[in-house]
């Protein structure tokens, strides 16, 4: 009986646990409503948001080029040459000091030139096919540099007649320098006495005064500049890293000896504080037509098909609202989100992308200055390339918002160009918004927005 007892209470304590269960259960669902309805029976018909989205609104790009850069002391340095088929020949030089590595060195009596090695350290794989032959040049600099100075991309620095380099090589980032029966990381290595052994006797000569410390060293060996020959086809740019710091480092080794002791060597070296610039040099000569006609002829018209940009120093868009002022005549605008969306015109881009571009805004002056969009942070403002839908997508929301709500603000468009450029050699063509393909993707605005009431 008991047994019977405890069965009939556990079956009823099972049913009210089962419809307080239910019951939280109907309390929930009949709570819940799809986010877009909540409210909509209590708010009045008149008084509804309306959002919309549009692409239609004119935008225009066009290309020219880019102003000179700063390129002084940057965590790389670029050497080499490149012919694209499309935009023509570009040129990467290095001019740099070196610093003695002992102050007051002693090369013993009547020292003898071995020979005086330039090693460069490579960082990275080049940019470019890595198999054409280039051709380097090295000049010693008869003007000071300082590490204190503003370099540009277009400064031009007095070099010596003579050649200590006219030297071919193919760049090897990824083999391994073996030096006697050392194996060092991946360097270029260049006898600089091969030609001529006069700056090599220059430092075993020197007066003492000369090399008593860098101060008095820079003042008598001002440093180098090293260039390649442009090529006709094909071709590199290569990304090395000068500032020393131990055996695999980038530097000039003097090997010598005297008549006590053989097999000496000397390192002079590009220090964390040594002047080091580049130097960039493009010749649109053998560019394509369409784009010479853009670029250097401006005919900006050209740009409603493609336009283009380049990193160091090599070409930048202009980007214009013509019309954007005709969206305050909707009334009282609330721009949502406005994008702008640059789509790629190759198929797949030459040597690779730009990783990131930039947008500035242009002032009346010609300056420029960041967009206000800018200021939430680059993973909202974007301008990063996605290699998915080979396009760069910008939100210029705020911007955009500003133009339409004070017609007064000045409308001197933006500015666009290959983010980091000063050591980015990459390059990009766009479609215009009226590309030849009517299957290709425009360069468009885009817009969502609310009308207010």
């Amino acid at each position: 009986m008991s047994f019977m007892i405890r069965l009939l209470k556990a079956i009823k304590l099972l049913i009210k646990h089962s419809l307080i269960i239910f019951s939280l259960i109907f309390l929930l669902f009949s709570c819940s409503k799809p986010p877009g309805k909540i409210g909509a029976v209590i708010q009045p018909e008149q008084s509804k948001l309306e959002v919309y989205w549009s692409d239609s609104s004119s935008v225009f790009a066009y290309s020219l080029p880019d102003d000179s850069i700063r390129t002084d002391e940057k965590s790389v340095n670029l050497l080499g040459s490149i012919m694209d088929p499309v935009f023509g020949s570009s040129v990467a030089g290095i001019y740099s000091q070196f610093l003695l590595s002992a102050s007051a060195p002693n090369f013993g009596p009547n020292p003898v030139l071995d020979s005086l090695i330039l090693q460069l350290l490579y960082k990275g794989d080049p940019y470019g096919d890595s198999v054409t032959p280039l051709v380097l040049h090295a000049y010693e600099l008869i003007e000071d540099i300082g590490f204190l100075e503003d370099y540009y991309s277009n400064t031009v620095i007095p070099v010596a007649s003579t050649d200590y380099g006219n030297i071919q090589f193919v760049p090897r980032p990824n083999d391994s320098a073996v030096v006697g029966e050392d194996t060092l990381a991946p360097m270029l290595r260049i006898n600089l006495s091969d030609a001529s052994t006069d700056l090599g006797y220059k430092f075993l000569n020197a007066d003492t005064s000369e090399m008593k410390d860098n101060e008095a060293f820079v003042k008598f060996f001002k440093g180098l500049y090293l260039v390649t020959e442009p090529v006709n086809e094909g071709g590199s740019i290569s990304y090395f890293n000068l500032v020393s710091g131990n055996v695999n480092s980038s530097k000039m080794i003097m090997y010598y000896h005297n008549d006590t002791v053989d097999s000496l060597n000397f390192h002079f070296i590009v220090g964390q504080y040594s002047a080091r610039f580049n130097k960039y040099e493009h010749d649109f000569t053998f560019a394509e037509s369409d784009f010479k006609n853009q670029v250097v002829d401006g005919d900006t018209m050209l740009g409603l098909q493609k336009f283009y940009t380049q990193g160091i120093a090599g070409v930048k868009s202009i980007v214009r609202f013509p019309y954007i002022r005709n969206w305050a005549s909707l009334g009282n605008i609330a721009i949502n989100e406005a994008k702008l969306v640059f789509s790629g015109f190759e198929e797949k881009p030459f040597n690779g992308a730009p990783p990131q571009l930039a947008m500035v805004e242009i002032q009346e002056d010609g300056t420029y200055l960041p967009l206000i969009d800018e200021q939430e942070g680059l993973n909202y403002f974007d301008g990063s390339y996605k290699s998915s839908s080979n396009d760069y997508t910008f939100r210029v929301t705020r911007h955009i918002q500003s133009l339409i709500s004070d017609t007064t603000k000045p409308n001197n468009g933006l500015y666009m160009f290959v983010r980091g450029e000063s050591t980015i050699p990459e390059r990009f063509i766009f479609n215009g918004n009226q590309p030849v393909s009517d299957t290709a993707w425009p360069f468009r605005l885009e817009i969502i927005y609310t009308q207010l009431k």
